[in-house]
């Protein structure tokens, strides 16, 4: 029996398609400042191969020097290398941090390496003016057809239709601004009229050549949307909605839909494809916790700014749902208010996407710091409304007016006498004929306060006989 063998060669590659994972991410920790550092080694191949392990697990790039690169020089036995440090800091500290971290690796790993030069890689930025390649402006039926084309993907749409091509041509500053824009634009158009593909090749009764468009129309718009949802929460926060008219569902519903359909979608489109995306589906039932002990607190802080004017505090029995309910305006106004920058972030980035390279506003320190500084001043201004409202009810009280109740700090009118005329108190003495106002019993006392003197009162409970009156004009003789 003849067994045959294959031929030696080469291995045989697998026909199976291979997934492409896309383009490869630099190696390492995420960095955002580079430093090179020229430092000398031991000429020996272990310090050398370890150097160059502690490098690749770093994503650090080693090589030799190149020529003329450096003045400096080494005795004997020793070798200069080149390392790029890769890593997250400032500007002003970059060089510093660069050479302790370089120098804490050398030291675990008990590698003989020193430092000899480091200096910080600046971007070198070129002056460039760019030019775009646009289909026609046609007909609206036309520009009609094509965005119901691009909808349902038909692959009917008009393929000149927007930018389909752009060049950056590097200009001089030492030019006036007119000759550069029309010498560049030669050169663009000389370039637009090469390509490979037809359909991207200048044809003068097809395309025009053109600065980039600014769709002033979409900031405008992102920008009214943005005063508009402030608007809405500095309303809600200052408690001016039944002042407009939006305590009404035909009202208020519009608002807050469209205050929380800018901030969603706003906050969608900033956080998607980001680490922050990925978190979520664990951050948001991680607050929900966090919040069950903090609504009651927030509404506590309501409740005690409301009774200030009042010279009270809220009583052990004033928690509820109304304490809930005050809670948990404060939480959403602060949540809300410290989305509208992020939102606003989200939205621009949507609509000029260039911007998230050259705006370096549209970030997320300058959004974040933003909305944490705008949730806590309309928090404050929430408590601020709490104290005026308070206040108001104050002269309510004086006047011989009913108190309303506030998320469930109810007034109450009792008329007050005390069992003797030793009795002791704090404050005014109790007034005879005349009710007074108070807020709930604390302990074994009662605070009200005097609508006629416009001070508060204390008195313990067995010192005074104390009876409930439905109304403060009410008159208090037998």
């Amino acid at each position: 029996m003849n067994t045959s063998h294959p031929a030696p060669g080469p291995a045989r590659q697998s026909s199976a398609p291979q997934p492409d994972t896309g383009p490869a991410a630099p190696a390492g920790p995420p960095f955002n400042r580079r430093v090179h550092i020229v430092a000398e080694i031991l000429d020996r191949p272990e310090e050398l191969d370890l150097l160059q392990q502690v490098c690749d697990a770093m994503g650090w790039p080693l090589r030799e020097p190149l020529a003329g690169e450096t003045a400096a020089t080494t005795d004997a036995g020793w070798t200069l290398r080149v390392i790029e440090i890769r890593i997250r800091g400032v500007r002003e500290t970059a060089v510093e941090q660069a050479v302790a971290t370089l120098d804490t690796l050398a030291q675990n790993a008990e590698l003989s390496l020193h430092c000899r030069d480091a200096t910080l890689v600046e971007r070198v930025l070129r002056p460039q003016i760019e030019w775009h390649l646009r289909g026609r402006r046609g007909p609206l039926g036309r520009r009609i057809r094509h965005a119901l084309h691009m909808a349902v993907r038909t692959g009917e749409h008009d393929p000149h239709a927007g930018t389909v091509r752009l060049v950056r041509v590097p200009t001089g500053l030492e030019e006036s601004r007119p000759r550069r824009l029309a010498r560049t634009r030669r050169a663009a158009r000389t370039e637009f009229s090469q390509h490979p593909l037809a359909l991207r090749r200048l044809d003068p009764e097809v395309h025009e050549v053109g600065s980039p468009s600014v769709p002033t129309g979409r900031y405008v718009l992102a920008f009214v949307a943005l005063v508009f949802t402030a608007t809405v929460m500095c309303l809600l926060g200052a408690g001016l909605w039944p002042a407009i008219g939006a305590d009404s569902p035909h009202v208020g519903g519009p608002l807050v839909l469209l205050a929380g359909g800018y901030l969603l979608g706003g906050t969608l489109l900033a956080v998607r494809r980001t680490p922050t995306h990925r978190a979520l589906p664990w951050l948001v039932p991680l607050a929900v916790p966090l919040a069950v002990p903090l609504v009651p607190w927030l509404g506590a802080l309501v409740q005690r700014a409301y009774l200030s004017p009042f010279g009270m505090r809220p009583t052990a029995g004033s928690a509820g749902v109304g304490n809930v309910q005050a809670g948990l305006w404060v939480l959403c106004v602060f949540v809300t208010t410290a989305l509208v920058p992020v939102a606003y972030l989200g939205w621009m980035r949507f609509l000029a996407p260039s911007l998230r390279v050259r705006g370096p506003w549209l970030s997320w320190a300058p959004a974040v710091t933003l909305g944490l500084a705008m949730g806590t001043a309309f928090s404050l201004l929430t408590l601020h409304t709490a104290a005026s409202s308070g206040a108001q009810n104050r002269v309510l009280a004086a006047a011989g007016r009913d108190i309303p109740e506030y998320f469930g700090v109810g007034a109450e009118y009792a008329c007050v006498e005390p069992t003797s005329r030793e009795a002791p108190y704090f404050g005014t003495p109790p007034p005879h004929g005349k009710p007074v106002v108070i807020f709930g019993q604390s302990g074994d006392r009662v605070e009200f306060w005097d609508p006629s003197a416009n001070r508060k009162t204390s008195i313990r409970l067995e010192d005074a006989r104390i009876r409930i009156v439905p109304h403060g004009d009410s008159p208090c003789a037998d």
